[in-house]
């Protein structure tokens, strides 16, 4: 079966590029899965470890191990040796995605209710389909913009200072800053060429990143401020999740659905996400929403639903062989 080449420039809401044929494959649904579900816990499992680790070095930590083991597979499959094309590639998504996409959400957990935080990040979609658009995609669809506007009327409702439970405002900006970051490379990782070997280009991603984020938690003092010793279990355990499902499963798996699968699955972690981390909120942290913040919250994912309903005026696929 022919795979499908993507036409033009890949955004949310408008004709989308039909990566899998006929038949969904089970390997993407698989990753669509545990992106939906792990990734929403991830904000949860951060907020354990920043407890008592600071949240760059937790972050550098969590990528560089992750990246190492990842790194370790390619050698014992004998696939070790990346391309020049690789090596650019991991270095500038390491910047984009984890550097001030992960490494700023590591820092906004420690202020933010988990379930505002992931829901701010939600808005990922409507970045990306102005950052598609202004690279040179297709012009979005009148549902995408209708879901465009219900995303920044819920936004604009959520950080009213007066109609809500008062979000600290740099925190709250910096989440959107990190979810515009996300867009960004997330419309860069699926225009590059695809790489021989996804595990390789993903460890080599968590290398880069893990160490630049090494050297932010040294430029910020974080090094001098994290003490082994005081570290608690819960914050143990929090950093073996996000090692092990919320890196090396959930993440290899985001980097597969985005090339592997249409935009508009790909993308549906943006509004399932929330869901599972409000859950986890309320469940872990007893965390609770005015009924304003309940109100922006639908709207938002209303909004982002919206955005990923296909163009009814789909052109044929075209496949190339093999």
């Amino acid at each position: 079966m022919g795979r499908t080449v993507e036409a033009s420039a890949p955004g949310i809401g408008v004709a989308p590029d039909r990566r899998i044929v006929g038949r969904l494959d089970t390997g993407v649904l698989a990753s669509v899965a545990a992106v939906w579900i792990l990734w929403g816990s991830t904000f949860a499992a951060m907020r354990y470890v920043v407890a008592t680790v600071p949240p760059f070095v937790m972050a550098s930590g969590r990528f560089l191990l992750a990246g190492s083991i990842l790194y370790a597979i390619c050698v014992l499959r004998g696939r070790s040796r990346p391309t020049r094309d690789d090596v650019v590639n991991a270095a500038v998504t390491a910047v984009i995605l984890l550097l001030f996409g992960n490494g700023v959400t590591a820092w906004t957990v420690q202020f933010l209710p988990t379930g505002i935080n992931s829901l701010l990040l939600s808005l990922s979609p409507v970045w990306m389909a102005i950052v598609a658009f202004a690279w040179g995609g297709e012009r979005p669809t009148r549902l995408a913009i209708t879901g465009m506007i219900l995303g920044f009327a819920g936004l604009a409702l959520l950080l009213q200072p007066k109609a809500t439970s008062a979000l600290p405002l740099w925190p709250a900006l910096a989440a959107l800053l990190s979810s515009i970051s996300w867009a960004f490379g997330s419309v860069y990782q699926r225009r590059i060429a695809k790489s021989s070997s996804l595990v390789l280009s993903t460890a080599l991603q968590m290398l880069f990143g893990g160490v630049l984020l090494a050297v932010e938690a040294a430029l910020f003092g974080q090094w001098q401020m994290l003490d082994v010793h005081a570290i608690t279990a819960a914050s143990w355990g929090g950093f073996a999740w996000l090692v092990i499902f919320g890196s090396l499963i959930a993440y290899s798996a985001y980097l597969y659905t985005m090339q592997s699968a249409s935009t508009a699955l790909a993308s549906t972690y943006a509004y399932v996400n929330p869901i599972v981390a409000v859950i986890l909120g309320m469940f872990l942290f007893h965390e609770r929403f005015t009924p304003l913040e309940a109100l922006a919250s639908a709207i938002i994912i209303t909004g982002v639903a919206l955005m990923m309903v296909p163009s009814r005026r789909n052109a044929p696929a075209r496949t190339e062989p093999g």
